[in-house]
């Protein structure tokens, strides 16, 4: 340690221009801490670092549970951070692992109306709150579970979005696709007042009737309590009509007992199985962040 006492008594300062660190702890014992900072004072910190590259620095090589960097807060109040980072030109928290199942930077929250980690932004350009970055091609974006719902969501490495539950937005659901000019193109989602799901085909008839199979991949997720059949003829006819709606399949007949033998398109509109039966139920209220600490 190559170190100079600037205040003695009850503060002590270190100030070096030379050599590996101002203050530097080495622990090679079980449960001993190479730096430990502790502080009961409003406003204080345990341990404070400032510096035009980092603050605080963390490192450990051990193959048990060990931590480069451990914040602990007992406060009760929401400044009351565990770890508090803030950089006026790079990354206020960073942190990395190499270990396999382990997180560069972890958090966990066991009280109420909290979060574990909280990203929270004043930049005014395209730079988010929180951003993931995957360095491989294979590397998951984002991944969230809930284990006592048995409910997620995961961002795969292609950027699809998957979730156990429902996906709400704003006032349209838009898409991308490719265009024949190889353009990205816009695309808005139809939509309606309960959940539906649809199917397309197209049969003929034969003397004035069509028994129609509904396919069986289709039929074994919609509730055959209900659905829907729309007709449209491809050539000249005095009309068709559905005459019997089975689980399986239904009936196409030609008005006025007419025996006219065409093709015709048909579009089935079902209610999926296991979606609720509400219409334009009440969207839910978003929930404001509470705040995470005052100006530091």
């Amino acid at each position: 340690m190559r170190a100079e006492h600037a205040k003695p008594a009850t503060s002590v300062i270190y100030n070096c221009s030379s050599g590996t660190a101002c203050l530097e702890g080495n622990a090679s014992g079980s449960a001993i801490n190479g730096l430990y900072g502790s502080s009961t004072g409003k406003g204080t910190h345990g341990v404070y670092g400032t510096s035009n590259w980092a603050g605080v620095t963390g490192y450990t090589s051990s193959t048990n549970s060990g931590s480069g960097v451990s914040g602990v807060s007992t406060g009760t109040s929401g400044s009351a951070n565990g770890v508090y980072g803030k950089s006026s030109n790079g990354d206020g928290v960073y942190g990395t692992s190499s270990a396999t199942g382990a997180a560069g930077v972890y958090g966990f929250f066991s009280g109420k109306g909290g979060a574990a980690i909280v990203a929270e932004s004043n930049n005014t350009t395209s730079y988010p709150a929180l951003e993931a970055l995957g360095d491989k091609g294979s590397t998951t974006l984002f991944e969230a579970y809930n284990s006592p719902n048995n409910a997620g969501c995961v961002i795969d490495p292609l950027g699809n979005l998957t979730c156990s539950g429902d996906i709400s937005g704003g006032p349209a659901l838009r898409t991308q696709h490719r265009n024949s000019n190889g353009q990205h193109v816009t695309t808005y989602a139809s939509e309606s007042a309960a959940a539906t799901i649809e199917d397309v085909g197209t049969a003929r008839m034969s003397g004035g009737i069509a028994n129609v199979r509904i396919d069986p991949a289709f039929a074994s997720v919609i509730d055959h309590k209900w659905y829907y059949v729309f007709l449209t003829p491809l050539g000249d006819t005095r009309g068709l009509y559905v005459s019997v709606k089975t689980p399986a399949a239904f009936q196409v007949r030609e008005n006025e007992r007419w025996r006219s033998s065409l093709a015709f398109d048909y579009r089935i509109v079902g209610h999926p199985l296991d979606a609720e039966n509400d219409r334009l139920p009440l969207a839910p209220v978003m929930r404001q962040p509470n705040a995470i600490h005052p100006a530091q």
